[in-house]
């Protein structure tokens, strides 16, 4: 697993000078690079790719490609979004064989769309701190 930021000099003719149409609107954002070696008897029950991926501004995209090959790697690019955390699984049968998590990665809350039965909407209390 690795992320890293795709810009303006992560273009060849930025580095080497050619002509590059590119030039005039170069990729922005990151890439998450994920890469993989099962053994044999992992791949032939079926393998499928599940990517989670979390930025910055609280949205969440999930990406899910069936793994064809043994040995593969596989790029996913976010234009324009800056990644917080990602987790990406491996699954066989409905069931997760492999994971791996980024250091940031949490399971998200779902505390619903209801703003009445929100905190913010109780009553404030006073502070447990006495005052002398």
């Amino acid at each position: 697993m690795q992320q890293e930021w795709v810009d303006r000099n992560f273009l060849a003719s930025t580095h080497v000078g050619t002509p590059d149409p590119r030039q005039c609107d170069p990729p922005e954002g990151q890439r998450l690079l994920i890469a993989w070696d099962f053994p044999r008897s992992y791949f032939s029950c079926g393998l499928t790719l599940v990517a989670t991926v979390r930025f910055w501004n609280e949205e969440q995209v999930t990406r899910t490609i069936p793994l064809l090959r043994r040995r593969g790697y596989q790029a996913f690019f976010f234009p324009d979004e800056k990644i917080l955390t990602y987790r990406v699984d491996v699954i066989s049968n409905g069931e997760i064989v492999e994971s791996w998590l980024h250091q940031f990665w949490t399971e998200l809350i779902d505390v619903g769309n209801n703003r009445s039965s929100s905190v913010s909407s109780q009553p404030m209390q006073e502070s447990v701190i006495e005052r002398p």
